[in-house]
């Protein structure tokens, strides 16, 4: 029952029974005077010694009028009576039983005073226990942001702590660590500042000092956009709060704002601590009363090889650098650069570039900072282009093509074609729909399967794709009569899909793009208010057969095409490795992901096209130097108004893989010239070959 409609039910109850109790009384003393009269001399008479009832009805009729009169009065008195005890009563019930808790922790309150313990964030370690992410102690000096309103103190701190007046005050104003929480004024204050002011109290009124511990990442930029940085929880994050998380986090508290600081969050942060001191009336602590060890977090353990990423993240940073330095394309400033372990799917390093320092963001950072990393010129270094990059995939999707073609009957054991290095879909009405192969005007010749993989033959796979397009036709007049645009079947889109393609991969990383797998019924939605641009053309077919047209994709998902091809199996790639409790214990071990959709093929299919791509690296060289065979593809995706990206992905030993490397460079021209000295020098690291410096390949293939 609830507690307000209990106390209710008292009140009335007491009400009632003071009620009952005046009632009883009246009925008491009228039963008294029924017994006795009164004369006039006001001397009682008994009733039996009286013999005429007229003298009796005399001798009280006088004495009961005035009674009569104030009987009204009488009862409601008893009724104010009643409900003023009545009233008490219930407020009584209601200080003493009711409200008692509220009131003795209220009286607690104004007697001892909590200060909240922060935990120590879990770390991040890499596959061999090497310290990616960490934690160090540092002294900070803290305040509320009404401080801003005191000149004088805010000069004094700029003094003391060398640092200018307005960074103070924009430090004090700034609310990324909760409104009511003692603004960060600053970290890592040297000792003899920490001493002035604690030997000074009544000069730094308000200002704390307290030794928290932030964040620490000793590789500096390494992993960055694997990692993530942390910064303070938002006001919205709170008020999003449902009360049942496991973790009840606080205005001030810090949590994982990208990567995997964010992505592990629940297991890389600690329970908080406390600790309760008696306070004097002035609310100075005086004696510990109680306290609340708090409990860290636990340590993740990730999937990567700290060796490795320090090595790629160089890789990566140095082609661009010899791409801006030596040869025409000025503008190559950004790519990635990621590793797998082919019989998992665990990543073994994934680099992008530009990067940032994630130190410069813990705890929060300032407004011309966030601006200069969310820049376009400076290449949005806080971009993860490995997981959120979506590109064209240029010739490296021609695999997949192939394999299309093959399991959908459009290519045979004996399909060639002649390139003349000009293809076109209906050659008796001209140049309709004509299209270049990227070696225009000379072309390949005759080519069949293989050798157009090698040679990445635009003619042939325009080709393919013109028979996906009559295909595609074809079905506009089954079923009686036109089956409309957007309702007809797309066998070639619905195959590559089964490779990945089209979805996220479902990588425990934040921030993945889905790319894009254009259909007809797509064209139709995005250009409904141009319904001359929505009508399906053999070009979007052609063109999306060779990686180009509407098609994207991200690094990380064509990696993981090839990655299934190589494996011959579909796995969800991953970064988690397992979980290291505050005992130690190795907890929580990665459980592999099922992949619902598994792409369909002959075996014979899948030899065809290995034998194409084995083809490619040993016309390009490279790896010839390797102790293993190498198999792979160029790409060189072409993007309106600026110069061509660089792909080039290949995994290693051919036929038994282990992994899995893929590099794009943007801007950096063409893939058999640039983006394969990233998937050189990553397997040279691996299998520990000199492959010399980077260089400018001479073969430009695609």
């Amino acid at each position: 029952m609830n507690v307000y409609l209990f106390a209710a039910l008292i009140a009335l109850a007491i009400f009632l029974l003071i009620l009952a109790g005046y009632f009883v009384a009246r009925y008491l003393l009228g039963n008294r005077r029924k017994k006795s009269v009164y004369k006039s001399s006001f001397v009682r008479a008994d009733i039996n010694l009286v013999k005429d009832t007229e003298q009796i009805r005399g001798s009280g009729s006088l004495k009961d009028r005035p009674a009569k009169q104030g009987r009204g009065r009488f009862y409601a008195f008893g009724v104010l009576i009643a409900a003023l005890f009545g009233t008490l009563t219930v407020r009584l019930w209601g200080l003493q039983i009711l409200g008692y808790k509220n009131f003795i922790k209220l009286s607690s309150e104004n007697m001892t005073s909590e200060v909240t313990v922060p935990a120590n964030r879990g770390r991040i370690l890499d596959r061999y226990g090497n310290e990616l992410v960490g934690n160090r102690p540092s002294i900070t000096v803290t305040g509320k942001r009404g401080l801003t309103e005191d000149g004088g103190l805010i000069h004094r701190l700029s003094l003391v702590l060398g640092i200018p007046v307005g960074i103070i005050r924009r430090n004090l104003l700034n609310d990324a660590e909760g409104a009511q929480s003692d603004h960060t004024i600053a970290r890592d204050v040297p000792m003899e500042s920490i001493a002035y002011i604690r030997e000074h109290p009544t000069l730094f009124k308000g200002i704390n000092v307290e030794s928290r511990t932030v964040r620490y990442y000793p590789y500096g930029t390494l992993g960055a956009h694997v990692l993530g940085y942390t910064g303070p929880v938002t006001e919205e994050f709170l008020k999003n709060q449902t009360g049942d998380e496991p973790i009840p986090y606080k205005s001030g508290d810090i949590i994982g704002k990208d990567g995997a600081e964010l992505t592990f969050e629940r297991i890389l942060q600690g329970m908080h601590g406390a600790k309760i001191y008696k306070v004097d009336a002035a609310g100075n602590p005086v004696e510990l009363a109680s306290e609340i060890e708090p409990v860290s977090g636990d340590d993740v353990v990730l999937t990567l090889d700290a060796s490795l990423q320090r090595e790629t993240d160089k890789i990566l940073m140095d082609i661009i650098n010899m791409v801006r330095n030596d040869t025409e394309n000025k503008n190559c400033n950004a790519g990635a650069l990621i590793c797998i372990d082919v019989e998992d799917g665990s990543i073994l390093a994934s680099s992008s570039y530009p990067t940032y320092f994630p130190s410069d963001l813990t705890g929060g950072i300032s407004t011309e900072l966030w601006e200069e990393l969310t820049s376009e010129e400076s290449g949005y270094p806080l971009t993860n282009r490995a997981v959120s990059g979506e590109y064209p995939a240029a010739s490296t999707f021609k695999i997949f093509t192939s394999l299309a073609g093959l399991q959908n009957n459009m290519i045979t054991d004996d399909t060639e074609f002649y390139c003349d290095g000009f293809w076109v879909y209906d050659r008796e009405n001209g140049d309709q729909w004509g299209q270049r192969c990227w070696i225009y005007p000379r072309g390949h010749g005759r080519v069949g399967l293989e050798e157009s993989i090698n040679v990445s033959c635009d003619f042939f796979f325009y080709s393919v794709g013109a028979a996906f397009y009559d295909q595609w036709e074809s079905y506009a007049l089954e079923a009686n009569g036109a089956i409309p645009q957007k309702e007809r079947p797309n066998p070639f889109q619905d195959y590559i899909a089964t490779w990945g393609f089209g979805a996220p991969t479902g990588v425990d990383m934040p921030g993945e793009a889905q790319g894009r797998i254009p259909t007809a019924a797509w064209k139709l939605a995005t250009f409904s208010d141009t319904p001359e641009d929505a009508r399906w053309q053999p070009g979007d077919m052609t063109n999306m057969c060779i990686g180009q047209g509407d098609i994207l994709v991200t690094p990380l998902q064509l990696l993981n095409g090839y990655t299934t091809f190589a494996r011959q199996k579909a796995v969800t790639p991953h970064i988690f490795s397992h979980v290291i409790n505050t005992q130690g214990d190795a907890v929580s071990k990665y459980k592999a992901v099922a992949v619902e959709t598994q792409p369909e093929y002959e075996k014979k299919y899948h030899d065809r096209v290995m034998d194409g791509v084995k083809r490619v690296v040993e016309r390009e060289g490279g790896f010839s130097e390797f102790p293993v065979q190498v198999a792979g593809k160029t790409g060189t995706a072409e993007v309106a108004g600026r110069d061509d990206y660089s792909w080039f992905v290949a995994f290693a030993p051919a036929d038994q893989p282990k992994y899995c490397a893929i590099c794009l460079i943007e801007q950096g021209g063409s893939g058999a010239l640039v983006a394969m000295n990233g998937v050189i020098q990553t397997f040279a690291r691996i299998y520990e070959v000199d492959a010399g410096e980077i260089r400018v390949w001479q073969n430009r293939e695609r």
